[in-house]
């Protein structure tokens, strides 16, 4: 059986703009359960709930191909992929903020940049490559993301395994 973290339940979340309560609602349990799920505070969680949660989530065209990758499904991937090699979408921005745990203002702050820039970004669709006025951003972003052990390694996944390890160590 294979079950997913609590770093992918928040982010997969996080990127389809869904709240917790809805979560809540379609496993029939309470918001403070999510919460505590998505904290790493709860025992038997994902044992249980996996299944569904994996289930609800690829039906939203997101996939856990293992416990340090959430990937997005997408058509058209393979035209991304041929257009250029350098390029954020807004599916990884999201995914990865959420999973550093940064507001949109600490993640500009971390950046040097307008807050303005990310949330602009955020608003896109999850397929959509961001296009910054300069794109310079585009690098700098990627690099912060890898210094936190966060791989950006195609348009469509994030690999943390780095970030879960550094800490976890703590």
């Amino acid at each position: 059986m294979k079950i997913i973290t609590n770093i992918q339940l928040r982010a997969a979340r996080q990127v389809l703009n869904i709240g917790i309560i809805d979560i809540a609602k379609l496993l029939n349990v309470s918001k403070a359960t999510i919460s505590k799920a998505e904290l790493g505070k709860t025992r038997d969680f994902f044992f249980k709930h996996s299944a569904r949660l994996i289930d609800f989530f690829q039906q939203n065209n997101i996939i856990f191909p293992n416990e340090y990758t959430i990937r997005l499904i997408s058509d058209n991937s393979s035209e991304l992929f041929n257009k250029q090699i350098e390029i954020l979408t807004r599916f990884q921005l999201r995914g990865a903020r959420c999973i550093l745990n940064f507001s949109q203002q600490s993640l500009a702050n971390h950046l040097d940049i307008d807050k303005g820039v990310i949330s602009r970004a955020e608003l896109l669709d999850n397929l959509r490559k961001i296009n910054p006025n300069n794109l310079d951003v585009i690098n700098h972003i990627k690099n912060m993301f890898l210094q936190y052990g966060i791989e950006l390694t195609d348009p469509y996944s994030i690999f943390f395994k780095k970030y879960v390890d550094s800490t976890s160590s703590y």
